[in-house]
């Protein structure tokens, strides 16, 4: 593993907002995790598990950490069941599955690695299928020791899980168990899904959806419903054709991200937290 220093990791994510990072590595190997999770702790700075930078904003300045990004995809498959490594793109895990008459297409056009997805639950909305529903097991390295995790440790609920909770956590590898059904079958309801999110969602200059949804209504009908469709603050805008995905729309900044976020609360104050990660110059997560 090589440590690269200030290196802009704003570059790195779909948002394209941010500074460069303190500390910077590629990991592709568990020696590579093990190393990554020493050096942070030698150098006293949070370590960031950064997988496609999808859903992960940074800060404008020098953010003081440990950023790594995993660059792993291996797949081993066995009957109905596949082991992957974290880095791979869900995208390219769900083709992957389908050559071997496993159905993950649920997972359409979220974009991301599956490291990522398992970390946030990432899934459907609130009433439909999330990650968790095909885990097996998870494999981590979590404070200096590599653990197996069972879904019922995982504390998976909405967007959640306990990888969000643990100091310094690295998702390395996970297992599934998938629906068999073959795979012209998969392959079609695969075009239908991606056809859906093309039509109703951007796709490009954003970090996915902002807020969670509350109770089961959807984040983006309350942010609709105030009259905030289109709302620009700076060079981030609330997306005309989805209300809970904002976009770079010119040039925008983390204090702009930060500013726009902020308003949506004051004036939807029923909102819950956000799904994206917002990282501050001192490599925590910023509380909006």
């Amino acid at each position: 593993m090589t440590i690269q220093e200030f290196v802009n990791v704003g570059a790195k994510t779909t948002m394209k907002i941010g500074g460069s990072a303190r500390y910077f590595a590629e990991i592709s190997t568990k020696e590579d995790v093990e190393e990554a999770q020493r050096f942070a702790k030698k150098k006293d700075v949070p370590l960031i598990v950064l997988g496609a930078g999808c859903n992960t904003v940074f800060a404008d300045g020098t953010i003081d950490a440990l950023v790594v990004q995993v660059k792993t995809s291996e797949l081993f498959f066995m009957e109905d069941q596949v082991t992957a490594s974290s880095g791979i793109a869900l995208a390219s895990l769900i083709t992957a599955c389908a050559d071997h008459d496993l159905d993950l297409s649920a997972l359409t056009g979220i974009p991301g690695t599956l490291g990522g997805a398992i970390v946030g639950n990432a899934g459907q909305g609130p009433q439909g299928t999330w990650i968790n529903s095909f885990i097996v097991s998870v494999c981590a390295f979590v404070d200096g020791d590599w653990k197996y995790f069972e879904p019922e440790e995982c504390d998976f609920g909405y967007r959640e899980s306990i990888f969000k909770t643990l100091p310094h956590a690295i998702v390395w590898t996970a297992t599934l168990r998938l629906p068999q059904k073959p795979k012209e079958k998969i392959l079609g309801n695969v075009q239908e899904l991606l056809e859906k999110r093309i039509a109703s969602q951007p796709h490009r200059s954003t970090a996915g959806s902002c807020f969670k949804a509350i109770d089961g209504t959807p984040a983006w009908k309350l942010i609709d419903e105030a009259g905030l469709r289109g709302l620009t603050v700076g060079g981030i805008q609330i997306n005309e054709k989805h209300a809970n995905f904002l976009i770079n729309a010119n040039h925008g900044t983390f204090t702009d991200l930060l500013s726009l976020i902020e308003t949506v609360r004051d004036k939807v104050p029923a909102l819950d937290g956000i799904e994206m990660r917002l990282y501050g110059e001192d490599g925590e997560i910023v509380n909006v």
